[in-house]
């Protein structure tokens, strides 16, 4: 038996820009230390929508992961 073990991913980051509309941009990852770096470099506009991690279980057998972020901005009321 083996271990499960990571072998690569993508984090979805997304951003939204008046003259271009919403855009998504994939940053590859290869290992869990990869993914954190690339979390910690995430700067303002984008924001991670999405981690997409692919690996094997225990057994060997392809196994994927992903996790769904949502995120939302709140604007105050002009005072009347």
């Amino acid at each position: 038996m083996t271990n499960s073990q990571v072998t690569a991913g993508s984090i979805i980051l997304r951003q939204w820009d008046r003259a271009y509309g919403l855009r998504e941009t994939a940053e590859p990852f290869t290992s869990l230390n990869e993914l954190y770096a690339h979390c910690l470099a995430v700067d303002a506009p984008e924001v991670i929508d999405r981690i997409i991690i692919q690996g094997h279980d225990a057994a060997g057998q392809l196994r994927v992961v992903t996790f769904v972020f949502q995120s939302i901005t709140i604007t105050p009321r002009p005072s009347e």
